[in-house]
């Protein structure tokens, strides 16, 4: 029987008559099979090819957004509105019918070394996800008469960095050592210095594309204010973890619109107990790396696992060299002083890194500037005889007893919230956008032993009117500080009495300091893509 068909077979392929229609026919088949795959095909790659670059696109306009306190209506209302979905900027006409999806994430590679997304962690990724149905032409006669082709784009705020000049003004008073329960049990000045790193280790300073970055090639520098002040014969033990004890001072009173900060050297007292200090509010003024205006860009480490140059003073300081004041057994870093009365005023700080911010605009003119201020309230400067300065060097306007007056106006141990909101608002108008953090603000604390309580009301409210409040709290006065409601930050959920739990930030979803500080970041670099399978 074989041998039968092979026989017919043979007599087939040796016949001449019709054997040219058959094999084209055959080849007929074949060729419009592979045209149709690689045209069909073709369409499809083109296709796949325009949707990943809208979702990239998609993705990127919307990765700024994902701190929002409304993170996913406003990431996925941006993300589609650059999507190629019908009615958005990228469709066309016939790019067929586009569907997009948008979800939020957290990412392990995202957060600082040690720490890991659990169940509530904020987000800090969006994922941009098209998919189109594109219709085949050849292949229908395969039966194929579609393919469906999806694109998926992953991004972060966490890019290069752009040009900036930052201040950061932190909380060194006394009350910064209580310890915060939510804040994985350490004081509030750790967990407030912890958010410091999170911030330095998620801008990288250098450009892209920059071999050798150098502090003149730099995007980003920053400098490290706290208040209240320190001598400037002391201020090093703050960066260089000497285990000396730095010296406060409350009187370091730099001139509003000055345009640099130099130290402040003032006289107190008379006869034997005549003293002259010199001080700053600038924790890394006069560091050997920092620039003329106390500004550093050496603290970031692409080698490090927490990407934090050890060998920086700024991260030496945050790191655990500096600590807030104690009451007593000082400890490494504390800052020790002698005083009787109140410490706490924030305008002078405000004043000063503005000051020197202006300066290190004129090195860097293509830089924006910026104070993140962070305090847990209580302004509460109070003065005694004993205590005010007989002579100031640079001298500001007025009697050298100012201190002592009560005329609400910078400076005066009166209506001092009042003063910090017009500090702040100053430096606004004059281009720098002020972040203000309020950690676990007390329900009071704008007032100070002489029963001043900040009634006047001399300032206008920015963010939040409180022309007909009688008396002004630390989260009103930190959120008015604010250059926007955009840019203020409440971690209300601090452990502690007396806490203000109305103080709540409407603004944004995150609430600890670290996110806080992430989310601060992402105003300074520019977004970027990631591999959709990072974790």
């Amino acid at each position: 029987m074989n041998a039968q068909r092979k026989g017919r077979l043979s007599e087939l392929l040796r016949g001449e008559s019709g054997q040219v229609l058959q094999w084209a026919a055959l080849s007929m088949v074949g060729l419009i099979g592979l045209c149709g795959l690689t045209i069909d095909g073709g369409r499809a790659y083109v296709a796949h090819s325009q949707m990943q670059n809208y979702a990239n696109a998609a993705a990127l306009a919307a990765a700024w957004q994902v701190y929002d306190s409304n993170s996913t209506a406003s990431v996925t209302n941006t993300a589609t509105s650059y999507s190629a979905s019908s009615g958005d900027k990228n469709y066309t006409s016939n790019g067929g019918a586009v569907t997009t999806t948008v979800s939020l994430k957290c990412l392990n590679s995202l957060l600082p070394s040690g720490s890991k997304c659990i169940t509530g962690s904020p987000n800090n990724a969006v994922v941009v996800k098209q998919t189109v149905t594109v219709p085949m032409t050849f292949m229908k006669l395969f039966g194929v008469s579609q393919l469906s082709v999806t694109s998926t784009a992953t991004a972060s705020m966490q890019g290069a960095s752009q040009p900036w000049n930052v201040a950061i003004i932190l909380d060194a008073t006394g009350s910064m050592g209580t310890t915060d329960s939510n804040c994985s049990g350490v004081t509030e000045f750790q967990c407030a210095t912890n958010g410091i790193e999170a911030l330095l280790a998620a801008v990288n300073p250098c450009p892209i594309g920059v071999a050798t970055c150098t502090a003149s090639s730099s995007n980003f520098h920053v400098a490290l204010f706290s208040f209240p002040a320190v001598s400037t014969a002391t201020v090093g033990y703050d960066y260089d973890c000497s285990y000396n004890t730095p010296y406060y001072t409350i009187y370091p009173l730099p001139i509003p619109g000055a345009t640099s900060y130099p130290a402040t050297t003032y006289t107190s007292g008379s006869g034997r107990s005549l003293q002259s200090f010199t001080s700053t509010y600038e924790i890394t003024y006069g560091a050997s790396d920092a620039d003329a205006n106390g500004f550093l860009s050496n603290y970031y480490s692409t080698s490090a696992s927490n990407h934090l140059n050890s060998s920086s003073s700024i991260v030496k300081a945050v790191s655990g060299c500096m600590s807030p004041i104690q009451s007593a057994g000082w400890g490494t870093g504390a800052i020790q002083g002698a005083y009787s009365g109140g410490i706490t005023y924030y305008a002078g700080a405000v004043y000063a890194a503005q000051s020197a911010l202006i300066a290190e605009k004129t090195l860097y003119p293509k830089a924006k500037n910026a104070i993140i201020f962070l305090s847990d309230g209580q302004a509460n400067l109070v003065t005694s005889t004993g205590d005010f300065p007989t002579s100031f060097t640079p001298s500001p306007s007025g009697s050298a007893d100012y201190l002592l007056t009560s005329t609400g106006y910078y400076p005066s141990a009166t209506d001092e919230c009042q003063q910090a909101i017009l500090a702040a608002q100053a430096a606004t108008t004059a281009g720098t956008t002020v972040f203000g953090v309020a950690y676990g603000s007390e329900q009071t604390g704008c007032s100070s032993g002489s029963g001043a309580t900040d009634t006047t009301l001399i300032a206008t409210g920015h963010n939040q009117s409180f022309s007909s409040v009688s008396q002004l709290t630390p989260c009103m006065t930190i959120e008015n500080m604010a250059s926007s409601l955009g840019s203020f930050y409440s971690d209300w959920n601090q452990s502690g009495s007396g806490l203000d739990n109305t103080c709540v930030d409407n603004s944004h979803s995150v609430v600890s300091l670290q996110d806080i500080f992430l989310s601060i970041a992402s105003n300074f670099t520019t977004p970027r893509l990631l591999p959709n399978s990072a974790t």
